[in-house]
C-alpha cells in the first residue's frame, strides 16, 4: 500500500520548521587522518592444560594507515552533536604483522588485567604474555581497510561555547559512540617452524582477520578560544565489544572470538580561524582498547584442529593501542550567503506586512 501525502503533511511541515530554525546552526568540514599503533591477538596458558602444554600464540598487526571522511556539527544553546564518517577507501599497506606460536616457562608471565578498577591501576601494555619461546614464528606484508562512523554529544559549562567562532572558555561534559569494521591480510609470509628437520620458507598467503568493534565512551574536557586561536582537550573512558574472524588460509580454519573490554580515548585539538566560517584545525588522538574473551574453532585440516571443534572455547585477548594526527577544515554554514543586505533587512519587515493585512 503507498501511503497518502496528505497524511506526512503535518510531519513534514513540523520538519521544515525545525530545519529553519537550526540550519545557521550546521558546522561541516573534510578531514584526513594519519594513524599508527599496534593491534594484538593473544591466546594461551600459563599452566599446563589436559594435554600437559603451557604455551600460546599471537597475531600482531600496525596500526599504519590513512583515513578520509567528513563530519557534520550542530550546535544549540550549551549542546554540541557531532557526527564523523571515515573511511581507508581501499586496501592500505599497513606494514609488516607476525603470527607466533611460543611455549611458556616458569619464569614466563601473564599479565591480563591492563584496567584494574578496584585497584586503580594501569598497565599500558598491548602484550599479556611475556618470556616466551617460539617454537614457530611466521612474518610477513599486510593491508588493512577500514571503516569507522562516530557519533558524540556535548554539554558546556561556564563561558565555554559550542561555536568555535566564539570566545569563550570552560568545562564540557562528554559522551559518545563508535562503531568501526576493519579487515587485514597477512600474505608473502616467510614461514619458521621447529621441526626436525627445521622448516623455513615462503607460504605465500598466511591468514584474514575481520573486526567487528562497538565502544562506547564517556567524560569531558576543557575548551579555551580567544581572538582566533582555540584550544580543546578531552579525555574519556570507554567499555566495548569486539567480534573477529580470524581465517587461516593454510590450515583451512576459522576462529570466531567475542571479547569484551575497557578503555580510554584522549585528544589535543588547536584551531585556527582564518575567515568569519571558516577554520582549521589539528588533532592528536590517542585510544587504547584492553578486552578479554573466548574464541571458537571451525574447520580444518589436521586431527588436531578438527578435535578443537568440539570444544566450548578457549580464553583470548585483543589489545589495542593506536594513535592519530588529524587535519580538518571546518565550516559553519551561512544560509544568508548570496543574498543582499537590502533582502536580509527587508525580509523581517515584509512577514510583518503580509501578517497585518492577513489579519
Amino acid at each position: 500500500m503507498v501511503p497518502k501525502f496528505s497524511q506526512f503533511s503535518p510531519i513534514l511541515f513540523i520538519c521544515l520548521l525545525f530545519v529553519s530554525e537550526i540550519r545557521a546552526e550546521i558546522i561541516w568540514g573534510p578531514t584526513i587522518e594519519k594513524s599508527g599503533g599496534e593491534y594484538i591477538f593473544e591466546t594461551g596458558n600459563k599452566f599446563p592444560n589436559l594435554s600437559g602444554i603451557r604455551g600460546g600464540s599471537r597475531i600482531s598487526f600496525p596500526r599504519t594507515f590513512t583515513l578520509f571522511g567528513i563530519q557534520g556539527i550542530y550546535i544549540k544553546d550549551n549542546w554540541e552533536i557531532s557526527g564523523n564518517l571515515k573511511t581507508t577507501g581501499w586496501n592500505q599497506k599497513s606494514g609488516e604483522a607476525r603470527d607466533e606460536d611460543f611455549l611458556l616457562g616458569t619464569v614466563s608471565t601473564e599479565k591480563t588485567t591492563n584496567i584494574a578498577t578496584r585497584e586503580w591501576s594501569y598497565r599500558d601494555s598491548a602484550t599479556v604474555y611475556s618470556g616466551s619461546r617460539n617454537f614457530a614464528d611466521g612474518k610477513g606484508k599486510s593491508t588493512v581497510v577500514e571503516n569507522r562512523v562516530e557519533f558524540y554529544g556535548r554539554y558546556y559549562f561556564q563561558n565555554a561555547n559550542p561555536d568555535h567562532w566564539s570566545e569563550g572558555s570552560g568545562f564540557f561534559l562528554s559522551t559518545g559512540v563508535r562503531y568501526s569494521y576493519f579487515k587485514y591480510l597477512f600474505y608473502d609470509v616467510n614461514q619458521y617452524i621447529e621441526t626436525t628437520p627445521i622448516f623455513y620458507g615462503p607460504i605465500g598467503l598466511g591468514l584474514s582477520f575481520s573486526n567487528d568493534l562497538w565502544e562506547l565512551f564517556y567524560g569531558g574536557g576543557y575548551r579555551y578560544s580567544k581572538n582566533n586561536f582555540y584550544f580543546d582537550f578531552s579525555f574519556m573512558p570507554s567499555i566495548g565489544r569486539i567480534k573477529t574472524r580470524d581465517f587461516h588460509v593454510q590450515r583451512s580454519i576459522n576462529f570466531f572470538s567475542e571479547n569484551y573490554g575497557l578503555g580510554w580515548a584522549s585528544k589535543i585539538e588547536l584551531g585556527y580561524k582564518f575567515y568569519p566560517n571558516w577554520l582549521s584545525y589539528l588533532r592528536i588522538n590517542h585510544r587504547r582498547f584492553f578486552s578479554e574473551g573466548r574464541f571458537t574453532s571451525q574447520g580444518g585440516l589436521t586431527v588436531s584442529d578438527l578435535t578443537s571443534n568440539l570444544v566450548s572455547g578457549f580464553k583470548s585477548h585483543i589489545n589495542i593501542k593506536d594513535f592519530s594526527i588529524e587535519f580538518g577544515v571546518l565550516n559553519k554554514v551561512d544560509w544568508n550567503e548570496g543574498k543582499s543586505q537590502s533582502e536580509v533587512k527587508e525580509s523581517p519587515v515584509k512577514e510583518k506586512i503580509d501578517t497585518n493585512e492577513s489579519n
